[in-house]
């Protein structure tokens, strides 16, 4: 008995599904942040003018293989000699995969090794997508915009594949945006800017308790501050960051990293550098965490207590 041909392909695996989505995409231009800074005038404002104007058009289509790869168009859609993967239908109970598909419902050889002149993919009109500043909505139930949604996605330096990661790269020019997601993202941001300004108001309740917020950053309180710079200092860290200032707050170790910055102030913690304690006397604690574990083991009390005389003597 001869040997099996090793050169036959597998039997395509049978899946249940489709290869549309249903599902509304927005196409929208990346802020002027990155590379097309520079097309801004002077007071412009950098996050929110689009990188193009008015009636300038930016075209795309499936890059080229580059020359190590032997060149060509890039293969973007799955067929019988990449996968072997077939989706099945009540449309199409045959089953097909990727490639396929998109054949069958554009009519159209979308062999990507064709001649130039031949090849779908640089001649024909529905293998360019073409945009102004207005940016474009694809509706994903449909073969003709799921394949220029592909097109897109495969321009990976030009196109970010979602609102969140658009500043990742300053080459992108488009971004994909789900409204539902960044619907979504805002109502969590203001939802937590929400619960950010209630911390506030308890923090910003007292001169102690900013000071002591503050304390917990590890800085010291210049002598001179007043209850107005103690509050805007306090804003500062929630506005720059909601989630940052919630952790502060709400961190197990929050009353800790108090009394650690006010050992610091009175003297009777020495730092030493941005993560080195010691005591007044040299003996070395570590870092901030072990400086607050040193002084949490029922065995180092006797010190706790006299830091916090140290302390209480400081403030008279």
């Amino acid at each position: 008995m001869g040997k099996k041909d090793s050169t036959v392909l597998e039997k395509p695996s049978k899946v249940w599904g489709s290869y549309l989505r249903n599902e509304v995409v927005n196409v929208r231009p990346v802020e002027s942040s990155g590379k097309w800074s520079t097309l801004l005038v002077k007071g412009q404002d950098k996050k929110k003018d689009p990188f193009i104007y008015n009636k300038v058009k930016r075209s795309y289509q499936v890059p080229l293989n580059n020359h190590r790869r032997g060149g060509g168009v890039k293969m973007i859609l799955d067929d019988i000699e990449r996968r072997h993967i077939k989706k099945y239908t009540s449309q199409y109970p045959e089953g097909m995969t990727q490639q396929e598909f998109f054949e069958k419902e554009l009519g159209a050889d979308l062999n990507v090794t064709l001649r130039p002149d031949e090849n779908f993919w640089r001649i024909d009109r529905r293998a360019r997508v073409t945009m102004t500043k207005e940016g474009l909505t694809l509706n994903l139930n449909t073969a003709v915009d799921m394949l220029k949604y592909l097109i897109l996605l495969s321009n990976k330096k030009l196109i970010s594949p979602s609102y969140d990661d658009r500043l990742l790269k300053a080459t992108y020019e488009f971004m994909m945006v789900d409204e539902g997601k960044v619907t979504s993202k805002k109502l969590e941001d203001a939802e937590l800017k929400a619960k950010a300004y209630i911390k506030f108001a308890e923090v910003t309740s007292s001169i102690p308790k900013m000071s002591g917020f503050i304390r917990s950053l590890g800085r010291t309180i210049p002598s001179n501050n007043s209850e107005d710079w103690l509050k805007a200092e306090v804003l500062t860290v929630l506005e720059e960051s909601p989630y940052n200032f919630l952790s502060i707050i709400n961190h197990p170790q929050y009353a800790n990293r108090i009394f650690i910055q006010q050992a610091v102030d009175s003297g009777a913690i020495k730092k030493m550098g941005p993560k080195r304690y010691t005591l007044d006397n040299g003996i070395e604690l570590g870092d901030l965490t072990n400086t607050i574990n040193y002084l949490e083991n029922p065995e180092n009390q006797e010190v706790k207590m006299r830091i916090k005389t140290q302390i209480e003597l400081s403030k008279k």
